[in-house]
């Protein structure tokens, strides 16, 4: 046993993977799916076709909420989130026949995405409220990327590594080094977006 040599392989569920080109495992069936999903084969359900514009809207909100930081009264301070429903269009349809209805005149914040960040459904960006003549601003970059954000540790192989709650990383020697570079970092996304 001392040489790697395998004493007993189990399987479970009984399911057969087959290996893809890249080296992936994945059932026979999740191939076909695919297959047919490339192919055209799989068309899709008339039943979304014939949804209530109301309900389309709700539950396009519903889907997926990010939810902005949180204080109650004097208590600790809840980081922003994102949060899913799964089952958005048939919650949607329940509240639209409950009478919710989405009222943007009625809406006092709104969410906005990272500029220049990776899209995606977790990506906490910013909530925003209209300005003194009631119009949505548009972001400022740098709010996103506000350099008194970066926190620097230094990590066990002894380098130090510089975070920004964006997602922007920089390892380097030195403390200083670490915050410098993660802050070029910032600096060029800012120009990018800006």
């Amino acid at each position: 046993m001392t040489n790697g040599d395998v004493v007993e392989t189990v399987e479970f569920g009984g399911t057969a993977y087959t290996r893809t080109e890249s080296g992936q495992l994945v059932t026979p069936e999740f191939l076909a799916l695919m297959q047919s999903v490339l192919t055209g084969k799989i068309e899709r359900p008339a039943d979304l076709d014939d949804i209530d514009p109301e309900v389309k809207a709700l539950a396009d909100e519903l889907s997926v909420i990010h939810l902005p930081e949180w204080r109650r009264g004097a208590g600790a301070t809840v980081e922003p989130t994102v949060t899913r429903i799964r089952q958005a269009n048939r919650v949607a349809e329940y509240l639209v026949k409950r009478g919710v209805r989405l009222h943007p005149e009625l809406e006092e914040i709104r969410w906005s995405p990272t500029p220049g960040g990776h899209p995606g459904a977790f990506d906490t960006g910013v909530h925003i409220t209209k300005d003194e003549h009631g119009q949505w601003p548009v972001p400022d970059p740098e709010s996103f990327y506000d350099v008194d954000d970066i926190v620097v540790n230094q990590a066990e192989n002894g380098l130090w590594c510089a975070v920004h709650p964006r997602g922007l990383v920089h390892e380097a020697p030195t403390k200083s080094e670490a915050h410098a570079g993660l802050v070029t970092q910032l600096l060029r996304r800012i120009e990018e977006v800006g």
